[in-house]
This record gives C-alpha cells, structure tokens and sequence, in this order.
C-alpha cells in the first residue's frame, strides 16, 4: 500500500479507521487517531496491520517502535471525538456495503480485500476518466 501512494503522488489516499473485529484491533484504531499518534499514523497502520496476533503487547511494542507512548495514546483514545468518528466510519462502511478490511473506494467502486492488481486497475481507469474531485477539497 505504501508503495502504491509513492507511485501514485497525483492521488489523494484517504484512510478511514474500520475497527471492528476484536478489542484489541478497536484499542489501536482509536489510538492511531489521537494527537499523539497521528503523525506517524501510516507507519503505525503498517506495522499494526502485519502484527499476527494482534494484541495489547504487540500494539505497545508498534507505538514504542515509532515513537509513541502507548498508554498517553490509550488515555487520548478516550476522546469521545473519537468515539464518534469511528462510528460514522462503520456508518460509512454499511453505506457502501463493506463489512471486511481492507477495502478500498476509488470513485463509485468499492473494491473489497486486499487485490492489489484490482486497486491498481480502477486507479488508472479513473485516472484515465479523469474523476472529478467534490468541490472545495484541494487535491
């Protein structure tokens, strides 16, 4: 995924928070999104993605690893800003019908699962189509 961005310096990548399959996996999406952590939040995704299994002692390790203190991020993740934002991501994510991560949107396709080959593919399509971006968002 990280590579695909660098190649794609001309695409806005958006990534939304879908936590929803264990404690642990919910812990880390609300912890990526506090203050703290925010900044280093792709290299967090990555790590926390690959993290197997995925549990209190490994998010701790992945938030150290980059600089983050796991428990001011665990106590920011309180926030009930956060609360509420990862709710209007699964809002989002019935919306559209995805109820598995990944999941990737480029224009009116929602691609499900990690198929890169298909992500690359509507990439270019739409870059070819020339999407529109919704108006006042800058690229």
């Amino acid at each position: 995924m990280v590579k695909l961005i660098r190649d794609n310096p001309d695409v806005r990548f958006v990534f939304k928070e879908f936590a929803f399959q264990t404690e642990e996996s919910i812990l880390a999406g609300h912890m990526v999104l506090t203050p703290i952590a925010k900044p280093k939040s792709l290299e967090l995704y990555g790590d926390l993605m690959a993290a197997k299994p995925l549990n209190e002692a490994a998010i701790d390790r992945i938030f150290t690893k980059h600089g983050v203190d796991p428990q001011v991020a665990r106590q920011q993740a309180r926030d009930p800003a956060i609360r509420q934002h990862l709710q209007d991501v699964r809002t989002l994510a019935q919306a559209l019908h995805i109820d598995g991560t990944p999941a990737f949107v480029v224009g009116d396709r929602v691609i499900p699962g990690a198929d890169m080959e298909a992500l690359k593919a509507a990439i270019t399509q739409a870059k070819g189509v020339g999407l529109k971006r919704p108006s006042g968002n800058p690229a």
